[in-house]
């Protein structure tokens, strides 16, 4: 974003997509137009045409697109274009005339026209769902696919007209990547279309917070029908290579200081935030970060990266043959060792069985084999260089990646250094050979500039700081980069999944939620249990849990300082690395203050249920616990070092409230060290702001699978009332209630507590 992400209307939010641009585009040379693409295609940030020519790339943060002229290793910027609001998505028709563009906040896709002889325009701004995200073209182009996040939904666009002619159902829920197939029989109503869903789905047989409570999702359907409705689970990874010192859930504590011989306990992960996938001979290949929940907590055994082999047929299936990437770094005898924390998305070539897999906080592409016969996929190593995993170094925050028709060049797209690498795959090792600038990073000084420093170290593994004498830092957020805050907040929202930690189980919390939309003063207390009320409180995740240094140092401005406390003493201000002259907690913190947009719900405001749901919450003084403008009452009313009062049982005591959520006799009501959990005295009251983006996990510990059930809780629903009166046994005042609930996100108007 390039300014604070602030309160708006949804009418403003609408004209983002209607703004028409006109720039010049020149090529190098007369283009050939290729009939159509030879390989099956994914949805990515970054798009090439089919002959190689051009190069398309989105630009989230600066609204806006960017051609480059890349033929013959030209590498030339040719035009950046304004498109919608956060475009996310883009694809080309194979000739490079056309680029799709999804943009996310707008609710449309921006069909830019690419002139060979000179000119690029916008055409126009198809509507499609809510916050749509990715965009992949059928073989011959004559379709666009576009997943809609929250509209849980896919849109089939028909490029000769730019309208949308069918909205797929059933592909589960936030759905997110796409990828087709492609037969090469120049039919285009004879391809499969896959879509991944973001988050994993709870286990009705399992108990959230074990390292196998949750599944994961692929749908998929056939461009003849465009009919959803057949997905395939993906299968928890039963043994990560990792072990763990204890078994929290399992009530066996960990010791107190841990030798080698006390790690023993097998750890498990399943697939979650699956926000691409790729098809070849056969094989769905689904790279995931895999979520390993289970106490206690530590560097090694909390994510993995995980990639999935689906075999699609007669029988579309688990293989059985998933990968956890981390145990190839594990395995290298030399160091550095940099683990690929967060898979994000991957290419693969057309010519031989290799591609690559982009670990978002790690900044590397890892390269990996797949077998066309048996589809299985391993991490290339170097085997006479200490089985070094062959990795190449990026931009920062790499998210999306296309390979050339002819496997000779890839182009990755970075995020948060708002770049392409372009790596020559003839070279051995691959290598970066050029770095192409996408768009213009914030003016130094500005908060602009602040927010982006603190999402660059938001999203990173290792982190890059000032040191003396113009010497650089590194490594000090996780331990051989493995662990960011995005890989458990991603975009700084939640991995929806419920860890075991030191507190009890806990459900990631969504960060859009912190603070006010319109003061960033006004803030919760942090975590279920306000056991935090400073950002800065989070040095210890970093330092205890990822297994980083931590950003608060000494008076030598290099060695972490050991004082640290939840409450005293005070984090903010404190002795800190900086980026760039800029303190990292205070980066970070303005990030999440300013940086962290919530998710927009799909559930008009306007719907006569909401508007009936509204005033059933006033009458049920729903707004006593779930009021004001962060949508939970929680509020903190101090400054620096809370007194002494103010405390109890190291909680924040009087922003917990009471509603009938905690059953100590729960399985999973326990602490990582396997003692009692905190829970007795209630929990913060959560926001309501975006609950519909978060589906099937509720309640602190996820023992609510549905909003549903979230509301037959009678103590719950009748907690506003004077003297408990229960209001809400009738059902159908219920429903309405929960469409009001699933409409409020930051465009609502705040119900003042009182």
């Amino acid at each position: 974003m390039t300014q604070p992400f602030r309160r708006t209307t949804m009418a403003t939010v609408g004209a983002f997509g209607l703004a028409l641009t006109l720039l010049p585009i020149r090529l190098s040379s007369q283009a050939t137009v290729a009939a159509r693409f030879t390989k099956p295609l994914n949805s990515q940030p970054i798009a090439l045409s089919a002959d190689d020519s051009l190069l398309a790339v989105c630009n989230p943060d600066n609204n806006s697109v960017t051609f480059f002229d890349v033929r013959g290793d030209a590498n030339r910027k040719i035009s950046e274009v304004q498109v919608g609001t956060e475009p996310n998505g883009v694809a080309l028709t194979p000739d490079g005339t056309r680029a799709y563009v999804t943009n996310t906040v707008s609710g449309t896709v921006s069909v830019v026209s690419v002139n060979r002889n000179g000119r690029a325009r916008i055409l126009t701004n198809i509507p499609v769902g809510t916050e749509p995200f990715g965009v992949v073209s059928t073989p011959n182009g004559t379709r666009m696919y576009v997943s809609n996040k929250y509209s849980n939904s896919v849109s089939v666009i028909d490029t000769k007209t730019n309208r949308v002619i069918q909205t797929v159902g059933g592909v589960g829920t936030h759905p997110r990547g796409l990828a087709i197939t492609n037969n090469g029989n120049g039919d285009d109503t004879d391809e499969t279309v896959f879509v991944s869903n973001f988050y994993s789905t709870p286990s009705f047989a399992r108990q959230d917070g074990e390292d196998d409570s949750k599944l994961g999702f692929v749908f998929y359907f056939d461009t003849r029908t465009n009919q959803g409705g057949r997905g395939f689970q993906m299968r928890p990874l039963a043994d990560t290579g990792f072990k763990a010192a204890g078994d929290s859930i399992g009530r066996i504590a960990p010791p107190a200081a841990p030798v080698a011989a006390d790690f023993k306990f097998t750890t498990g992960a399943y697939p979650n935030q699956l926000n691409n996938l790729a098809f070849k001979d056969g094989f769905v290949y689904v790279p995931s970060t895999g979520a390993s929940p289970n106490g206690p907590t530590r560097f090694d055994v909390n994510t993995q990266a995980l990639v999935h082999v689906l075999q699609f047929g007669p029988e579309f299936r688990d293989a059985g043959l998933t990968i956890n990437m981390h145990q190839a770094v594990a395995a290298q005898t030399v160091t550095p060792k940099r683990f690929p924390t967060q898979p994000w998305a991957m290419a693969l070539k057309q010519s031989s069985n290799e591609g690559y897999i982009l670990s978002a906080a790690s900044d590397v592409a890892v390269k990996v084999r797949t077998n066309s016969t048996t589809g299985a996929i391993s991490v290339v190593t170097n085997d006479d260089d200490g089985k070094r995993v062959q990795e190449i170094r990026t931009g920062k925050n790499p998210r999306g990646i296309v390979i050339s028709s002819t496997d000779t060049r890839a182009y990755v797209m970075n995020y948060i250094s708002r770049d392409v690498s372009v790596i020559d795959l003839l070279a051995s090792p691959e290598e970066v050979i050029a770095t192409l600038k996408s768009a213009s990073l914030p003016e130094p000084g500005t908060q602009e500039d602040m927010i982006q420093i603190g999402k660059e170290l938001y999203m990173s593994s290792t982190g890059e700081f000032d040191g003396p004498n113009d010497t650089k830092i590194t490594g000090r957020m996780s331990n051989n980069g493995w662990g960011a805050c995005s890989a458990c907040h991603p975009d700084g929202l939640t991995d929806n999944v419920v860890w075991i930690f030191g507190a009890g189980p806990r459900r990631t919390v969504s960060q859009h939620q912190d603070y006010s939309l319109d003061d960033p003063d006004d803030q919760r207390g942090f975590n279920w249990s306000a056991i935090f009320d400073e950002q800065e409180d989070f040095e210890a995740n970093i330092r205890n849990v990822s297994g980083g240094m931590g950003l608060i140092v000494g008076a030598d401005g290099v060695t972490p300082d050991p004082l640290l406390g939840a409450f005293t003493p005070a984090n903010a201000g404190r002795n800190q690395l900086q980026v760039r002259g800029v303190p990292a907690w205070d980066a970070i913190r303005t990030f999440v203050q300013f940086g962290v947009r919530g998710p927009i719900s799909p559930v008009s405001k306007a719907d006569p249920d909401v508007i009936a749901g509204e005033a059933i919450f006033r009458d049920n003084n729903c707004q006593s616990c779930h009021g004001g403008a962060k949508w939970t009452t929680s509020k903190l009313t101090h400054k620096g070092e809370p007194a002494a009062n103010l405390l109890s049982n190291t909680q924040l005591i009087g922003q917990l409230r009471k509603v009938g959520t905690f059953d100590p006799a729960t399985r999973n009501e326990v602490r990582a060290n396997a003692a009692a959990p905190l829970g007795a005295d209630g929990y913060v009251p959560p926001s309501l702001m975006g609950l519909h983006a978060f589906p099937a996990t509720f309640y602190h510990n996820g023992s609510a699978d549905t909003i549903e059930q979230v509301m037959a809780n009678a103590a719950h629903r009748s907690a506003g009332n004077p003297g408990g009166v229960d209001k809400l046994m009738d059902t159908a005042k219920r429903a309405q209630l929960i469409r009001f609930i699933l409409s409020i996100d930051q465009f609502s108007t705040p119900i003042d507590p009182q």
